[in-house]
């Protein structure tokens, strides 16, 4: 009879770990961009400390909003913590993947090191509307882990060409009514 109860009860404690790692702790946070005071051109904002328990897999998704065209980097990092002989990971988060969706569904994704411990994405001329990082990976610590990222928004600068052909254009509308009223 123990055989048997023993058997159940690693068969429970098997399907709650696989639906714990089907089942993802998940987050939706906000992020609000702040103007930098010395560049207007450039806003940020900043992700908390997200803590994760032993184990825990993560989905997260970060939102934020661009009122034009931008440039926009994003960066996330686990520091990982050793007891004090160096020898054991108290804590550390691992970035399994970092995916950005927006206005047109999905954008691309972004890069992560070789250890797992830093993630970052970065995309050129992002044009107006909402936007989402999705985060995902696991705590790899003995007793968790944790991560905090940072969100990065320039204005985007035209291209030179762009800007010599605006340049051009209205030299051409000036040509024109500087000849419609000398007629």
């Amino acid at each position: 009879m123990t055989f048997k109860f023993a058997s159940a009860a690693l068969a429970a404690l098997l399907a709650s770990s696989a639906a714990l790692a089907a089942n993802p702790d998940s987050i939706t946070a906000p992020l609000t961009l702040v103007a930098d005071d010395t560049d207007p051109s450039y806003s940020f904002a900043t992700v908390d400390v997200r803590q994760l328990s032993p184990n825990q897999v993560f989905n997260d998704y970060y939102t934020f909003h661009l009122d034009g065209v931008s440039d926009v980097s994003f960066s996330a990092i686990s520091d990982p913590l050793y007891n004090a002989k160096g020898n054991v990971l108290l804590k550390v988060a691992v970035f399994d993947s970092i995916k950005l969706t927006g206005p047109n569904d999905f954008m691309g994704g972004g890069t992560i090191n070789a250890t797992g411990i830093y993630t970052s994405l970065s995309f050129s001329k992002l044009t107006a509307g909402d936007y989402t990082i999705a985060l995902t990976g696991q705590a790899a610590g003995k007793s968790g882990g944790n991560y905090y990222g940072n969100l990065g928004v320039t204005a985007a600068v035209p291209e030179p060409e762009v800007l010599a052909l605006s340049l051009a254009g209205l030299g051409v509308v000036g040509l024109l009514a500087r000849r419609r009223k000398a007629s």
